[in-house]
């Protein structure tokens, strides 16, 4: 599932490709991935409209083709990706946004994505309500207070109504760096330990996006993600900390990686 560096990654390669330009037209391959307009529905609220801007919320993008916004919200996975010319659909494509002379802007493999088209206060309402992390007015008192003080840490991380655009990955990866372990309650926290994961969190987050987020993903020009990955899905392997073994587990139904020389 694409997570906040990935998200962001792909908002910075898309700023470069298609903001300014005009669509010529939406071609809906895939229907399902609709939620507010059908086919014909979405081609007559897109056509002719410019993309001013592309903007992130959490784990969406927002394209800013006023006075709308195309929300598309990645979910299990997604690949986006933008063509100069000659973009020729597939089993995989979903939708093309096309402009003229030929380029395109293609959402393909898409795993429970979604699209709407929604007017700025609607989509304001359906925005995921957690606090963005990296957000300048995200400081450490409102990250503190976003975190809250019930449940186990790895979970606080990923819940979207308490901080958005954190998933399952890149919370493991930020408390291996904090020394935290996924299981600590929040409420055991110390100061300095808050201190400490929030510091982390924005610099594990940052550093992720410059990487152009984690191994697998691509950006819209198809550069792949470089970010790499501490304990998360390296079960067994020793771990770049201390050179003891990360184990893995299952934490809330979800699979848990840590390093029990390095977390506490």
């Amino acid at each position: 599932m694409p997570e906040l560096p990935a998200v962001e990654a792909a908002r910075r390669s898309l700023v470069r490709t298609v903001a300014g330009k005009t669509i010529d037209r939406a071609d809906v391959r895939r229907p399902a991935v609709l939620r507010t307009h059908s086919p014909r529905g979405l081609d007559r609220a897109l056509r002719g409209r410019t993309i001013a801007g592309i903007t992130r919320r959490g784990k969406a993008l927002w394209f800013q083709v006023d006075p709308a916004v195309l929300v598309f919200h990645y979910m299990l996975w997604g690949v986006v990706r933008f063509h100069v010319a000659g973009a020729v659909p597939d089993g995989g494509t979903s939708v093309l946004l096309r402009f003229g002379g030929g380029a395109a802007l293609e959402f393909r493999e898409l795993q429970l994505s979604t699209f709407s088209v929604l007017t700025p206060e609607r989509a304001e309402e359906a925005a995921e309500p957690g606090i963005d992390p990296l957000a300048r007015g995200s400081t450490f008192e409102v990250f503190r207070a976003a975190l809250g003080t019930r449940g186990v840490t790895r979970t606080a991380l990923c819940n979207q109504t308490r901080i958005a655009g954190i998933g399952n990955l890149w919370a493991h990866e930020i408390l291996f760096h904090a020394g935290i372990r996924p299981d600590r309650p929040v409420a055991a926290l110390t100061r300095p330990e808050m201190r400490g994961l929030y510091d982390t969190t924005r610099r594990v987050l940052r550093a992720a996006i410059a990487a152009g987020g984690e191994p697998g993903f691509h950006d819209a020009l198809g550069r792949p993600g470089r970010a790499p990955l501490s304990v998360y899905g390296r079960a067994g392997q020793p771990c770049p900390g201390c050179g003891g073994t990360v184990r893995d587990g299952r934490l809330g139904g979800r699979p848990t990686f840590s390093c029990p020389g390095c977390q506490r």
